[in-house]
This record gives structure tokens, C-alpha cells and sequence, in this order.
């Protein structure tokens, strides 16, 4: 993938992008068809530098020339000239049109600036159902790739910490809810606790996972209190799902983990499988003060109860994400170093695409390795900081989708 400058300014600002924008690394930031429509984001771009695929960007100037030429044979005047554009290529809604990952960038960045709205006096009720049927939606469909994104995401950058924290947070409680039998309604509150437990500290948390020093004692209080006010701001802004807002206000008490699930209340159980969810979240996640921690160990730790053995919420928990869940990296008994794209038949069995070979070669198209064969089994998990390629995320998950429609 080849990379060229733009500038943003001399892209149509009121139409849909021509194109996909992506930073100097490749890592997309907006998907072609959307358009920019809230100020601070437009800031945001103007303020970075910004690349696009060479290809597309040719194409699209291109048709820029061809619309000037059309002017200027029309007689127009110059400065209708300088300002022509060619007309909008025909396309399918954008919303049939996203894939995987731009589908997540999206979702994260439409709920950052719903949870900066949660007010009585905005829409933002109807906006967040909205996008919680639409994450639903697609990890229905596509829950290993799903996982896949916010996992990757989540160890390599540090953007809008708090919204997509609450994206992974969502997903994975609610596919252990389901694992564990919840009734749907149930599922319901805890999807809408996951994306609002953390709203009363919605712009501390982006602050600190920014941040190179620790909390001060000012942010440290924020930090204790803000299950309490993140549920009291739900219900004064007009939240009426009263199970949700009791699993926000306990979602860091531990009191009652020694207990059966079966004999808590509905409320408390919700809190309980959200906090250890949140945990596991927040240790893969990587902050400008330190590394993300290795999906594997996160998982471990949030997998076990207080006897330090994988309780009913752990044991769901690690069998719906798996020891090496999709997005993160892990060397082969073969030496190879690959990452992971789905998950497999066990929890310590996943499919992998191989990136780098036994001798530190980079390949040139990545190889599909099933774990369950002993030449290819996990060996060990490695951090992100070890892996020095960059690679089409596209490919690799072809790999997966290919070998599934073998089976």
C-alpha cells in the first residue's frame, strides 16, 4: 500500500470523501463516504498530517481535472474553475459499504461525541441505541473480526481511549452474558452500562491514557467516584433502564464475588461480569505511561476469582475471547511470529497468520497456521512492541474467512 501526502482543505468538506484518510503509518481515520460534519473533528484533521492510498488519490484528481476541463469549455469563469469538483461516483450507502475496521472507527468515534452529549436536553437516548444495535449487528456477523479490531486498536494506540474501551467492553460482556444464559433483557442493561459506566470521566480517561505522569490526587478522586456519578448523571439525564444504572454504580465492588451467581440480583450480577470485563479491557489497552499488557495475561488475571482460580464469570469470559484472543500476537512452536484472527476450537487453539518465519524472514503474503497441529501450536504470547511489520489487516483476515468456508 502505497502512500501520498493530501491536504485536507482541498477536499470537499460538505460531500463525502473521496477517498479513505489515513496517517503516515497507513492506519485508516476516516472511511471513504463519510462525511465531516463536526467541527472538532475537522479541527483534528487539519491539525495532522494525512495520506491516502496513491491509487485512489490519483483517481480522484483525475476526475477533478476533468470536471475544470468541462468548466473552462463551458465558458465559466475562473473562479468557478479553481472550485469545480466532479460529481459524487456512484455508491452504495455507506453503511453496506464499511468494512470491519472502518465500521469500529465509525462507531467509536459517533459515541465519543454522544457520551460528550449526555444531556436531558439532547437526543443522545435514541443516538446510543442506535449504535448499540449497530455493534450488535456486526459482531453477530463477524465477532472474531470485530474482536480482531478493538483488540489490535486497543494495544497500539491510545485515541479516544474511553469510547473505544467501552466498544470492547460492550462486546465482550454481552457474548459472555450470553454464554452464560442471561436472558436477553438482562443482555440489554448490561450493553447499555458497558458503553456509559465510565461517562462522568468520559474526557479524564483520553486525558490520562495521554498522559505521561501518574493521577494527581484531584484526578485520583475522580477517578473513585465516578461509578457513583456516572450513574446519577444516567438518571439525570433521563435514563430509564434502572438495571443498567445499578450495574454502573456497582461495577467496582468485589463484595460479592465470593457468592454463586445464581443467588445475586439481577443488578449485582451484571455488575460483577462488568468489572471483570473491564479489567481485562484496560489491561490490553496501551497508555503513553506504559505498554499494553499481553492479551493472554490479561486474560488471565481477569478470568480469576478471588481464590485465584477461574470462577463462573472467568471460565465464560476466557471461552469467549480464548487465551490468545483475535488481534494479538503469538510465536509458534515452529519460531514463526504471527497474529491471531480467530479463534478455534479451544481457548488455546486459535488460527494464526504467520508474518515472520523461524528465521526472522518477513513473508511476503501471510500463511494461515492452525494451532491445533503440533508443528504450529502457541508456544508463547508476544507483545507488539516484538513485531516490527506492517501488514494488511484485509489479508490476514481473508486467510480466516477462507479457511471457514472450508469447514
Amino acid at each position: 500500500m502505497k502512500l501520498v501526502s493530501v491536504n485536507f482543505q482541498d477536499l470537499p468538506l460538505d460531500r463525502a470523501l473521496p477517498f479513505a484518510l489515513r496517517d503516515a503509518s497507513g492506519r485508516l481515520l476516516l472511511g471513504a463516504g463519510t462525511t465531516v460534519t463536526d467541527d472538532r473533528q475537522r479541527q483534528e484533521l487539519l491539525e495532522q498530517p494525512l495520506f491516502a492510498e496513491e491509487h485512489h488519490c490519483a483517481e480522484w484528481r483525475r476526475r477533478v481535472a476533468a470536471a475544470m476541463d468541462q468548466q473552462l469549455r463551458q465558458g465559466a469563469a475562473l473562479k468557478d474553475v479553481v472550485r469545480a469538483l466532479p460529481d459524487a461516483a456512484p455508491r452504495e450507502p455507506v453503511a453496506r459499504t464499511l468494512s470491519t475496521g472502518e465500521h469500529w472507527f465509525e462507531l467509536r468515534s459517533r459515541l465519543d461525541t454522544t457520551l460528550r452529549e449526555l444531556r436531558p436536553d439532547t437526543d443522545w437516548r435514541s443516538r446510543l441505541q442506535e449504535l448499540h444495535a449497530r455493534s450488535r449487528a456486526m459482531t453477530d456477523k463477524r465477532f472474531d473480526e470485530s474482536l480482531y479490531y478493538l483488540v489490535y486498536e486497543g494495544v497500539h494506540f491510545t485515541e479516544h481511549y474511553s469510547a473505544h474501551h467501552a466498544w470492547i467492553t460492550q462486546v465482550v460482556a454481552e457474548r459472555v452474558a450470553r454464554m452464560l444464559g442471561w436472558p436477553q433483557a438482562e443482555i440489554d442493561s448490561l450493553g447499555l452500562a458497558a458503553l456509559t459506566m465510565n461517562v462522568s470521566m468520559l474526557r479524564l480517561q483520553d486525558q490520562l491514557a495521554m498522559a505521561h505522569a501518574p493521577p494527581t490526587p484531584h484526578q485520583r478522586r475522580e477517578i473513585d467516584t465516578h461509578a457513583a456519578r456516572s450513574a446519577a448523571q444516567l438518571s439525570g439525564a433521563g435514563l430509564a433502564d434502572m438495571l443498567a444504572i445499578e450495574a454502573v454504580l456497582h461495577h467496582h465492588d468485589a463484595s460479592t464475588d465470593n457468592e454463586p451467581l445464581s443467588s445475586q440480583p439481577p443488578a449485582r450480577r451484571l455488575a460483577r461480569l462488568l468489572r471483570r470485563v473491564d479489567i481485562f479491557g484496560a489491561k490490553i489497552r496501551r497508555r503513553a505511561a506504559r505498554p499494553a499488557m499481553s492479551p493472554l495475561m490479561a486474560a488471565r488475571q481477569a478470568c480469576l476469582g478471588p481464590n485465584g482460580q477461574p470462577d463462573e464469570v472467568g471460565s465464560a469470559l476466557l471461552r469467549s475471547v480464548g487465551l490468545y484472543p483475535p488481534g494479538s500476537f503469538v510465536e509458534l512452536a515452529s519460531g514463526e511470529i504471527g497474529i491471531v484472527v480467530s479463534r478455534g476450537r479451544r481457548a488455546n487453539l486459535p488460527l494464526v497468520a504467520a508474518l515472520i518465519s523461524a528465521n526472522g524472514d518477513v513473508y511476503a503474503e501471510p500463511m494461515l497456521r492452525d494451532t491445533l497441529e503440533q508443528r504450529h501450536a502457541v508456544k508463547a504470547a508476544v507483545l507488539p512492541e516484538r513485531v516490527k511489520v506492517r501488514f494488511v489487516h484485509e489479508k490476514v483476515l481473508a486467510l480466516a474467512a477462507a479457511a471457514s468456508r472450508l469447514h
